[in-house]
């Protein structure tokens, strides 16, 4: 196609280069191009990077063109795929809203960040492939450093092959569950890079999840609720597995924990749990110096998201209000009872990817 503007891009990214899983430091990302963008070779546009969840891949990101969404949907979520289509934005929406001029003009890149592990549980996608473990967008000694091949290498090479603006101010991130993590994560270590971070339903403490219990409501209503429990059950292992992996893969915290004949944990070794600790967006907030400083934070989550990230960002609330936080930051936990009924997690994210972009384009320059 001439001048495509629907891009799946190659790059090579020299921060993950000898990396300790001896994966391929040659990666790919997805980049959507405005309308116009062919027209003039002086202009120039914002950029919003999106980050996207656990398990995902460069075949599953969260927005693209309509074909691409429609294979990306997962068998099991075939009975909202649907309502998931209508919610999420495609690039042919984009180019509407950009086209009538209701938004202006900008560059969406989506980086993918899996591991190239698969799911420890056998988990496969709609196209039969394994699901692969997400590296939380974190540099590990056990992994490599995949928070400066998003944040670092890929950023400087997006800025030298299309004309973006290439300032702080004309430039935002955005994310969803592990993505949100990485956004409230880069906004804190990377503040010099974005103007504006929106954390869609994000992970704050890996720690928390030890004691989740995780039932899906789709999953409840196709399988019953013994089998929705299983199933959540091994979601919830395979990502404390990955926490293990990246944060203390030679001395792990998982096999350590005992619990009583409730399941209740009555004791874990200590000193990898507080190596856990030093990862939790709290624990990050504590040691960095005037945390979201220079940047607009938007934060929310459905109430009853089954990963329990609401409560999670509700801990995170609390704090920042005790600690007299002089930064505002956007936080809303709210209800979505058509949500509710099949998934909180993934249509409340949904349901708020476009206010997202907005919130990320109104905040920029």
């Amino acid at each position: 196609m001439t001048n495509p503007r629907y891009i799946t891009e190659n790059f090579h990214s020299q921060s993950l280069e000898r990396n300790p899983l001896k994966i391929s430091a040659d990666r790919q990302f997805m980049i959507y191009l405005p309308p116009g963008y062919y027209d003039s070779e002086e202009k120039r546009y914002p950029v919003i990077y999106l980050l996207h969840g656990y398990r995902q891949d460069i075949k599953s990101l969260i927005v693209g063109s309509k074909k691409y969404l429609r294979n990306a949907i997962p068998f099991i979520y075939r009975s909202i795929a649907r309502r998931i289509l209508r919610i999420i934005p495609k690039y042919e929406d984009l180019d509407k809203k950009i086209n009538s001029q209701e938004i202006k003009p900008f560059i969406l890149v989506q980086p993918e960040c899996s591991l190239n592990i698969p799911d420890m549980n056998g988990v496969l996608k709609i196209n039969g492939n394994p699901a692969m473990k997400g590296a939380f967008y974190l540099n590990s000694p056990f992994t490599g450093n995949f928070y400066d091949y998003i944040f670092d290498d890929l950023i400087k090479f997006v800025d030298s092959k299309y004309r973006t603006f290439s300032d702080k101010k004309n430039r935002a991130l955005m994310g969803a569950s592990m993505g949100g993590y990485g956004t409230l994560l880069a906004c804190l270590k990377s503040p010099e890079k974005f103007n504006v971070g929106v954390a869609l339903s994000p992970l704050i403490s890996f720690l928390d999840l030890l004691e989740l219990k995780k039932i899906m409501p789709l999953y409840q209503l196709a399988f019953g609720k013994k089998k929705a429990e299983y199933y959540g059950k091994k979601d919830v292992e395979d990502v404390l597995d990955t926490a293990d992996l990246i944060i203390t893969d030679n001395d792990r915290l998982i096999p350590t924990i005992k619990r009583d004949t409730a399941g209740k944990i009555i004791k874990m070794d200590e000193s990898i749990r507080k190596k856990w600790l030093e990862y939790d967006i709290i624990e990050i907030i504590k040691k960095t110096p005037q945390p979201f400083s220079n940047i607009k934070i938007m934060i929310n989550c459905e109430i009853k998201d089954e990963y329990g990230f609401s409560a999670q960002i509700m801990k995170l609330k609390t704090f920042l209000a005790k600690m007299e936080f002089k930064h505002k930051v956007d936080i809303d936990i709210y209800q979505n009872k058509i949500a509710e009924k099949l998934s909180p997690h993934i249509l409340g994210i949904g349901y708020h990817l476009f206010p997202g972009i907005y919130y990320c384009l109104e905040n920029m320059s």
